[in-house]
């Protein structure tokens, strides 16, 4: 009878582990929806008072050389440092530009509608996947509708106001940003590291902080030692949340998730934007928000649902994640 118990008491315990496991990709895919959120007001209440480039490369600086020590410590070291920082400096460079881009662009945009212009993420995904070369996948007819709907749901966006020049460059340098980090995300779905999410998190975090702040400095960005407690808040918030919780789930859902579910936290952002915004900074919510929104949104449900129609009618299995590069290190 002892022995017994103690095999169902085992087999009870790898169910447990079976089932957190497979529930973890979630919580992570749930923390890229909320905290990502967040870190649009974050950014726009930082900018007030951090130059853009210094603000993004600080902020990657303290989160990776928080996270890789910690790692070190815990005996998570890789065999060859060479390897790792190749394998992670494409990703490196791509969060350096696209975060220096988004900081840039919320200096001019409020926190709703600059997260919805993010929000186009998802669609520059799913057809950059689908011309990716060996592709099973070819974007169709509704997906370009999907697109230019879209679009013209972004456009509906930055006229929201009758913007200022000045609002309508930062709305472009936040569609820019969305551009190359789609191109980015699939690029690293399909090439895998193979190391650890929180190595290649802290790595590429490092690579983006020794990109950015030289850069910073050579333009002339400096710090401000007279800041009001709100923005020191607003950076520690982003240091933690963003870089640290938001950036290591990303990663990891990225090797967890299809590039088609990744995408789908832009669904969410806009809205958790949108009101954390209003919530903390009194940005006002206008009326032509909600029809842009579900343009921008709507585009996104679109295309998503020629990919899955497109994918049943031609038995086509996910290639997400291609044949990987290089043996783990």
């Amino acid at each position: 009878m002892g022995g017994a118990a103690q095999d169902a008491a085992k087999r009870c315990y790898a169910i447990r582990v079976v089932s957190s496991r497979r529930q973890l990709p979630w919580i992570a895919f749930a923390s890229v929806c909320i905290f990502w959120g967040t870190t649009a007001p974050a950014i726009r209440l930082a900018v007030r008072y951090f130059p853009p480039l210094l603000l993004s490369g600080t902020r990657f600086a303290l989160a990776g050389g928080l996270l890789l020590p910690a790692l070190m410590a815990f005996g998570n070291r890789p065999k060859r440092w060479s390897v790792v920082l190749v394998r992670c400096l494409p990703g490196g460079l791509a969060l350096a530009l696209t975060n220096s881009l988004t900081c840039v662009g919320f200096q001019t945009v409020e926190s709703g509608q600059g997260a919805l212009l993010l929000a186009t993420t998802a669609l520059w995904m799913s057809i950059i996947d689908g011309f990716w070369p060996g592709s099973a996948r070819r974007a169709s007819p509704l997906a370009w509708l999907g697109l230019a709907i879209g679009l013209g749901g972004v456009a509906l966006l930055i006229n929201a106001r009758h913007a200022a020049p000045t609002a309508v460059v930062g709305g472009a340098v936040l569609l820019l940003s969305s551009l190359i980090w789609a191109s980015s995300s699939v690029w690293q779905s399909r090439h895998p590291s193979h190391l650890s999410p929180l190595l290649e998190a802290a790595v590429q975090m490092l690579i983006a902080a020794c990109a950015t702040i030289p850069i910073a400095y050579s333009i002339g960005e400096r710090w401000n030692s007279h800041l009001p407690a709100a923005a020191w808040g607003a950076f520690v918030f982003l240091v933690m949340t963003g870089s640290l919780i938001g950036f290591v789930s990303f990663v990891y859902i990225l090797r967890q998730l299809p590039p088609k579910i990744v995408g789908l936290y832009t669904y969410v952002n806009p809205v958790v934007a949108t009101w954390a915004g209003w919530w903390w900074l009194n940005e006002s919510i206008h009326p032509l928000l909600w029809p842009a929104s579900a343009l921008v949104l709507g585009s996104v449900a679109l295309v998503r649902f020629a990919e899955s129609r497109q994918t049943e009618r031609r038995g086509v299995a996910d290639d997400a994640t291609l044949t990987p590069l290089e043996p783990s290190a």
